[in-house]
């Protein structure tokens, strides 16, 4: 006969330590029938997520930790449960409160630039009642100083042409450019990054180097 004593110490290795009835039955020395059995007493399988219910009495309470408390940690509020006489596991804590749990945002510095350090570069499109243009855009990051040009096309002469009136406009070259991965820059990512060897070629002649921006970092864009 199976005595309470050791079916509640079945039922807790299986329900909030998560062990298996194969590993139950060779901690505890017994048959896997006589495990299967105890989980299995009342007549239906005991299915493990049906633990979440053991947090409801205190979801209310829980809620109001994190509206006080965003960025609390699940052990923190498994802590403070134990404190009211809560009875579940700490995995269950974890999983019902992930919800609530606001994600960490991502921290970036702020760039300090110097005059002439940097340029960012980009391709902007103007739609007009007589049809569509593109504009080159150069704006010096530190001054904000700003020169367009408009052209029929996105192609790669016009791109170096505006580049040249660019340079014309503001007496100068930027030390470094920054560049949205354009095509005519970047021409792919994978499994390196290779840039277009006429444009490097460009760039080793006008004396500037060539930033590509990181993909989805939009700190590094103007």
């Amino acid at each position: 006969m199976i005595d309470d004593e050791l079916t509640a110490f079945v039922l807790q290795r299986y329900e909030t330590e998560k062990l298996s009835i194969r590993q139950i039955a060779a901690y505890c020395g017994m048959c896997r029938k006589t495990v299967s059995r105890i989980i299995h007493s009342d007549g239906t399988m005991r299915k493990r997520s049906d633990n979440d219910g053991i947090v409801t009495p205190y979801w209310r309470l829980i809620e109001s930790w994190y509206g006080e408390h965003p960025k609390l940690k699940a052990t923190q509020v498994y802590e403070r449960l134990l404190g009211l006489g809560f009875a579940g596991s700490y995995p269950t804590v974890s999983r019902v409160t992930k919800k609530l749990r606001t994600k960490k945002p991502a921290m970036f510095h702020e760039q300090v630039l110097l005059p002439a350090e940097e340029a960012q570069v980009d391709w902007m499109v103007l739609t007009l009642p007589w049809g569509t243009v593109y504009g080159f855009v150069y704006i010096l990051a530190w001054s904000r100083f700003l020169v367009v040009r408009f052209y029929p096309r996105m192609t790669f002469e016009f791109f170096l042409d505006g580049h040249l009136e660019a340079f014309q406009e503001c007496r100068g070259i930027a030390h470094a450019h920054r560049y949205d991965n354009l095509k005519s820059v970047v021409i792919s990512r994978k499994p390196v990054l290779r840039l277009n060897a006429q444009f490097v070629d460009f760039s080793r002649h006008y004396c500037f180097a060539i930033h590509p921006c990181t993909p989805y970092r939009a700190n590094e864009k103007g």
